[in-house]
């Protein structure tokens, strides 16, 4: 195509604007707008020229499918006459359980778009390369958003009682983009993640998101160990710590602590921030008395962190025997492991992936280690054996000693 065949076939000036049926379209039309218009870089005209209906596909005239996105779009339209201040408490359950599910739905039809989309590529004669470019400009996703959504349709081709589950409504949206993101890591053997897969269905159908997602993430690293150590390695090499002067005064103090010094850093911190806390309580109530609120704190909690972070560095270098800071012995933080998953990484061996439920690996608050990291503390640390019951009820606790 020449430039002058070019101009004659596209609108130029402000008629970009509102041209609608320019004779050209898809990349045809972009290069003819770029060779006519000369465009700053990065700029995008007005209108296209796509459009998801291949003209020389015939049209099923009956609109099945229009008459039904209508009929849905009527009967999503009719949740808006609820007002749901009026509602009573259980009338108002119901419908949040209602339009949870509806949304569930909704969701799941999208994603079987998606990925018939991504299967055929019907539009790329309209210029969409990739599924991705064609949900991000027609539906207008955002690239992470678009990303998910073909993620969680491929996860749902592979393991199709997912895709029945969330076709139902009984499976939540982020639980299927978790599950899509876990499906997608190529060194998980998919014979063993069709095989677990329901166990997993499970947990995401009955437990909250937060539960789901920490036992999602155990059976990942169960099932990828080298991509569990290899994240595990590189949270390690990025540990930093900056102190940085700015321009117009003060100072920013960032960084990043791997878990197992953020667990400990965190233990330390925040009995000097108790500390201080204590300190504005205590003015608080010899000012006040028994009126004294949290409101009549001198200080602020921002104010409270910067001012325990100053005292952490001067007891650090402090001689001062009567400085209120922490003794070595009064810091302690516990790391619960179970005993098989121990004596798994202590000799090398692989763990069982359906043991996911079972694996104990995390602080005491619940933060998740790494096993060879809660190994590597035991070793150099002290232990003691703990046995708790079915109900999480500690039943035997044993001394605590050094691990020769």
């Amino acid at each position: 195509m020449d430039q002058s065949s070019a101009a004659a076939t596209i609108p130029s000036g402000n008629d970009w604007a509102s041209d609608a049926s320019a004779p050209l379209a898809g990349i045809e039309y972009i290069e003819a707008w770029r060779a006519a218009v000369r465009p700053f870089p990065g700029s995008v005209p007005p209108f296209a020229g796509f459009s998801p209906i291949d003209t020389n596909e015939p049209v099923d005239d009956s609109d099945t499918i229009g008459d039904v996105v209508a009929s849905a779009v009527a009967a999503i339209d009719a949740l808006g006459s609820i007002d749901p201040l009026a509602a009573e408490p259980q009338a108002l359950a119901k419908l949040v359980e209602g339009v949870k599910q509806l949304r569930r739905m909704v969701d799941a039809a999208c994603t079987d778009v998606a990925h018939v989309i991504d299967v055929r590529n019907p539009f790329r004669k309209q210029g969409y390369l990739n599924t991705r470019t064609f949900l991000k400009q027609r539906a207008q996703l955002s690239g992470p958003e678009a990303y998910r959504r073909i993620q969680t349709a491929r996860m749902r081709d592979q393991l199709p009682e997912w895709g029945a589950a969330a076709r139902r409504g009984v499976v939540g949206v982020a639980q299927s983009e978790a599950m899509g993101r876990v499906a997608a890591n190529q060194r998980i053997d998919p014979e063993v993640l069709t095989r677990d897969a329901g166990l997993l269905l499970d947990d995401a159908m009955d437990l909250p998101f937060v539960e789901f997602e920490r036992n999602l993430r155990v059976w990942e690293a169960l099932a990828d160990p080298d991509g569990d150590d290899a994240r595990n390695e590189r949270s390690e090499a990025r540990r930093d710590i900056n102190l940085r002067s700015r321009p117009d005064g003060g100072w920013n103090l960032t960084g990043y602590l791997p878990e197992l010094l953020g667990v400990e850093f965190a233990e330390i911190f925040g009995w000097f921030l108790d500390a201080e806390w204590r300190n504005d309580w205590a003015d608080a109530r010899q000012r006040l008395g028994d009126n004294a609120s949290q409101s009549d704190l001198a200080r602020t909690e921002a104010q409270r962190r910067a001012d325990a972070m100053m005292a952490m560095a001067r007891a650090s270098v402090s001689r001062d025997p009567d400085l209120a800071r922490p003794s070595a012995s009064s810091i302690c933080v516990d790391v619960l492991l179970d005993h098989e998953t121990m004596q798994a990484h202590a000799s090398g061996e692989t763990p069982d992936p359906r043991r996911f439920r079972n694996v104990v690996s995390r602080t005491q608050s619940g933060r998740r280690l790494h096993p060879d990291d809660a190994v590597n503390a035991a070793l150099v640390n002290h232990i003691r054996r703990v046995v708790y019951d079915s109900s999480g009820t500690v039943i035997d606790l044993g001394r605590r000693s050094r691990l020769f």
